[in-house]
């Protein structure tokens, strides 16, 4: 765990994924959790070096950061309500719909109480953006602000009066984002708007080292060449085999090397795999569009 400000820091886990944790005398609240059980309950202890206080809330700013089994593992008291948590209306939807798509078939389907007796979902949700204030001797505001383009659901915290925003992974830096749940002209807004805004700041990517504004303009910059790289598959009649043949022409542009390993960064491998996903989702979206009738 690393220091940004007093009661302030940030942890990368072993998949390269970045976390917060902001510390009020009246409890810490986390920023998103580890992926595992295992890893969660080591974030948790490193939390409690800082505080000896119950965790107060864990904020998650996308659907794709919640794992019901880590939220189990932080429980005194298992059950479908037994850690506070907060998400975004969409991220929650997101979540649910995968709920009831794993459930068994039955003749008689269970009621939305039954399911959320099978898994720990986030139980709190909000649709713009909520505040929540951090300590009552100095308390920090932080506010937790819906954005559109990385999923439906993602959310960004701003720890209002400290300049630190923990962006989830509507940014990231030095190593491309994932783009199979996005709506890429969305995204490109959002970060427009924000570079318009955001004069100065920390910025706490989903992955990647801590960064500045500039990392606004890096996320932005691999939008557009990724959209211009598959738009011109998809305009020549290209396959989605052909998608495979410009992973290392795009990872060029983070300057990471296929099959290289990176220092402060996730294993390239992962990278290539991630970036792979992302090119051949935006080929199957745009496929679908270039195949739509003209209607006159």
């Amino acid at each position: 765990m690393k220091k940004l400000q007093k009661n302030i820091y940030y942890h990368t886990t072993s998949d390269g994924m970045n976390l917060g944790c902001i510390i009020g005398d009246d409890g810490p609240v986390s920023i998103d959790l580890p992926l595992t059980p295992e890893e969660t309950l080591d974030w948790r202890a490193q939390i409690a070096t800082l505080s000896d206080k119950p965790l107060r809330m864990v904020i998650f700013t996308a659907a794709d950061r919640v794992n019901s089994e880590a939220l189990a593992a932080l429980a005194a008291h298992p059950g479908p309500l037994s850690i506070p948590s907060i998400i975004h209306d969409a991220g929650f939807a997101q979540l649910y719909a995968a709920l009831e798509a794993s459930q068994p078939k039955s003749p008689e389907p269970l009621t939305p109480a039954q399911l959320r007796e099978r898994a720990v979902l986030p139980d709190i949700t909000f649709t713009d953006s909520t505040t929540l204030v951090v300590g009552s001797a100095n308390p920090l505001f932080v506010d937790v602000k819906h954005v559109g383009g990385y999923s439906s659901g993602s959310a960004i915290v701003v720890v209002r009066d400290a300049g630190i925003v923990f962006t989830g992974d509507l940014i990231t830096s030095r190593e491309p984002p994932s783009l199979t749940q996005s709506n890429l002209e969305q995204w490109s807004a959002t970060l427009t708007d924000f570079k318009r805004s955001l004069k100065t700041a920390t910025l706490v990517p989903g992955r990647g080292p801590v960064a500045d504004v500039a990392a606004i303009s890096e996320t932005l910059a691999w939008l557009k060449a990724a959209r211009s790289a598959v738009h011109k598959l998809v305009r020549g009649r290209k396959t989605r085999a052909d998608v495979a043949a410009i992973v290392p022409q795009l990872l060029a542009t983070y300057t990471v090397k296929p099959g290289k390993s990176r220092r402060g960064g996730a294993d390239t491998s992962v990278i290539e795999r991630r970036v792979l996903l992302s090119l051949e989702y935006l080929f199957d979206q745009f496929s679908k569009v270039e195949e739509q009738p003209v209607v006159n």
